[in-house]
């Protein structure tokens, strides 16, 4: 079936881009401390070890955006809908993820003109190393381009669920977490 087709490709560009998430992540430490190192001992810290330190932060942020959506890992607010129905949870759910993907939707359309500006003219920071910006800046648009892309599956399924009476809604941590324990 075409949806289970489009679920399967997005949860494998979720799994590569946390994948480069993490990479991200160990080369933000790596420098940290290499250039801490540097300063340090030789008085000699990585050149735009800060600029490298920013760009490296949007890959790690934004890029597994998706994948803890699908998972439905983010911070549910959950203290007015524990005591009601799954039914009355699902719908509301399902609004917060139309509300979702049409604020994402935007910032997408936003932030997509804003990596092709800096790719046109081929922007970059002021430093040693003149870092071009576009790379950090696309990464950014991937991330939640691929989160409202993810918004909107979810938004199709949700519907899906409420017509045919199949959805359940996400649990709580609180349960999720007692789960684990036991």
């Amino acid at each position: 079936e075409p949806r289970d087709l489009v679920v399967k490709i997005l949860n494998w560009i979720d799994r590569a881009t946390v994948f480069v998430s993490v990479m991200g992540l160990v080369t933000l430490t790596t420098l940290v401390c290499a250039s801490v190192m540097g300063r340090y001992l030789f008085a000699a810290p990585i050149p735009d070890d800060l600029v490298f330190s920013e760009f490296l932060m949007v890959f790690i942020v934004f890029l597994p955006l998706s994948s803890v959506q699908a998972s439905r890992e983010h911070v549910f607010v959950t203290i007015f809908t524990e005591w009601m129905p799954n039914r009355k949870k699902v719908v509301l759910e399902t609004f917060g993820v139309f509300v979702g993907l049409i604020a994402f939707t935007i910032v997408a359309a936003a932030v997509y003109t804003d990596f092709q500006e800096s790719y046109d003219i081929q922007a970059y920071v002021e430093g040693p190393l003149e870092l071009v910006e576009w790379p950090a800046k696309f990464a950014l648009f991937f991330g939640i381009g691929l989160f409202a892309i993810r918004l909107l599956v979810d938004l199709v399924q949700s519907i899906h669920g409420i017509i045919y009476d199949t959805a359940t809604a996400t649990r709580a941590e609180e349960d999720r977490v007692l789960d684990t324990e036991l």
